[in-house]
C-alpha cells in the first residue's frame, strides 16, 4: 500500500483495525505538542509539523493565529491519548500556531485517553492508511506483547523491534508453545515471567548473535534482526517438516540467505566476468 507523504496519522485507521475500546477522561492538562502524530478527520490537511497544507489556509485559522499572537487565551483543545502520543479532535489551528509560530512546548488540552483491547494473533488482518499508521499499529501491538510476556524492550539487552503488523503475535504464539514446558499451577504468573526470560535467554538471543556476528543483517537492508529471527523459524519449520528431523539454525540460516537475499550485482553477471572483476579489485587494493 502506498505511503501518504506529510500527513498526520488518521485516528480511525487505527480504531478500525482493534476490538473494543475503552475511554478515561483525563481532564484538563498540559500535553508535549511533539507527541501530537494524529487527527479525527483532517489528517489530510497537516503536515508532520503540523503545518497547514497551503491550499488549506483560511480565513479561521489567520484569526486564531491573531488572537493567540496577541496573548489571548483560547480554550483548550480536545484530544484522544493512546499510548503515550495524542490525536486531535477539535483544535487543530490552534496546535499549529503553538508549535510552528509560538515555539510553545506544551499546550493545554482536555486528555480523554483511550485504551484498546488487542489480540495477539499472527492470523490477524489488519487495514490502514498510510505506513505512518502501520508503525503505529504495530507499537501497540508490541506494548500489548510486553504485558502479556513481560519482556519490556527497555531492560532487554536487544529489544524486540519489528517492521511487519501480526510479527509480535508470532513471536506471542511461540513464546506460548515454548511455556508448555513449565509449570503454571499454583505460581502462574511466576511462571510466565520465568518462561517468558527463558524463551529470550535460550531460544531469540542465541539465534540473533548469529543473525549480528554473521552480518545477516546487510543482505536484508531496512529489516530488524527481530524480523529475520521471525523468517528464519518460520523456514527452519518448513524445512525440519520436509527433512523429517530439526535442521537447526545454522543450516536454515544459510538456506534462507541464499534463497531470500536480493541478487546482488555481482550474482548476475557469468562467472569469468565475477573473477576478473574481483581480481582487479584486489590488485587495486593491494596498490
Amino acid at each position: 500500500m502506498p505511503e501518504q507523504k506529510d500527513t498526520l496519522i488518521e485516528f480511525s485507521s487505527i480504531e478500525k483495525n482493534l476490538e473494543h475500546a475503552h475511554q478515561l477522561n483525563k481532564g484538563v492538562l498540559a500535553i508535549p505538542i511533539d507527541k501530537i502524530v494524529g487527527s479525527l478527520g483532517r489528517y489530510t490537511d497537516f503536515n508532520e509539523e503540523f503545518l497547514l497544507h497551503k491550499d488549506r489556509v483560511s480565513a479561521k485559522y489567520e484569526s486564531v493565529r491573531q488572537l493567540m499572537m496577541v496573548g489571548k487565551i483560547l480554550p483548550p483543545i480536545k484530544v484522544y491519548k493512546v499510548l503515550d502520543n495524542y490525536f486531535v479532535i477539535d483544535g487543530h489551528h490552534r496546535v499549529t500556531v503553538a508549535k510552528n509560530e509560538m515555539g510553545a512546548a506544551e499546550i493545554d488540552a482536555e486528555v480523554i485517553e483511550i485504551q484498546f483491547d488487542l489480540d495477539l494473533s499472527p492470523k490477524k488482518q489488519y487495514s490502514y492508511d498510510t505506513d505512518k499508521a502501520k508503525e503505529f499499529l504495530i507499537k501497540l501491538e508490541e506494548n500489548a506483547f510486553e504485558k502479556e510476556t513481560f519482556l519490556r524492550n527497555a531492560i532487554l539487552a536487544f529489544p524486540l523491534k519489528v517492521t511487519d503488523l501480526t510479527s509480535f503475535g508470532k513471536l506471542f504464539e511461540e513464546i506460548n508453545s515454548f511455556r508448555r514446558n513449565y509449570n503454571d499451577g499454583e505460581l502462574a504468573k511466576r511462571a510466565v515471567i520465568y518462561s517468558s526470560f527463558a524463551w529470550y535467554e535460550q531460544r531469540f538471543l542465541p539465534a540473533v548473535r548469529i543473525i549480528v556476528h554473521e552480518g545477516v543483517l546487510n543482505v536484508f537492508p531496512r529489516r530488524t534482526y527481530t524480523d529475520l529471527y521471525i523468517w528464519m523459524q518460520q523456514h527452519k519449520y518448513y524445512l525440519s517438516q520436509k527433512a523429517g528431523y530439526d535442521v537447526g539454525f545454522d543450516f536454515t540460516k544459510d538456506d534462507f540467505v541464499q534463497k531470500y537475499r536480493k541478487s546482488k550485482f555481482l550474482d548476475l553477471l557469468p562467472q569469468v566476468v565475477t573473477d576478473i572483476m574481483r581480481e582487479i579489485k584486489g590488485n587495486l587494493i593491494k596498490k
